[in-house]
């Protein structure tokens, strides 16, 4: 993924990235959608012994803290640092940016920031 180390990016450049970090957000919503469905169809439990209905909580509770985690990024790529290094590195960790979504993502970077 090329990288803006070595100068300030361009107008066009920020908003390629914004848009990057909106395909992101929107990966992630998709995945909190799917986890709250999941929760919402999911048959009465029996409490504390299903560990399927308690698993689809604790996702709902991470996908919560990717949301946090996907904000400070998207702040901070947009104040200090190389943007392009930090939504690699939030791709690269994230549990919910499956190898479609993230070829993707490189894709729309690798083109929208080669274009002068």
């Amino acid at each position: 993924m090329p990288s803006l180390e070595t100068g300030k990016p361009t107008i066009s450049q920020m908003d390629v990235i914004k848009s990057a970090w909106n395909k992101i957000r929107t990966q992630l919503e998709n995945e909190k959608a799917r986890i709250y469905q999941a929760i919402g169809n999911y048959p009465p439990p029996i409490a504390a012994c299903d560990q399927q209905f308690n698993y689809l909580l604790e996702e709902q509770t991470r996908i919560s803290r990717e949301f946090v985690r996907l904000n400070e990024a998207t702040n901070a790529s947009l104040a200090i640092g190389d943007p392009i290094k930090l939504i690699d590195e939030f791709i690269r960790t994230s549990s919910y940016i499956d190898t479609e979504a993230e070829q993707a993502i490189r894709l729309y970077l690798n083109d929208g920031l080669s274009r002068p």
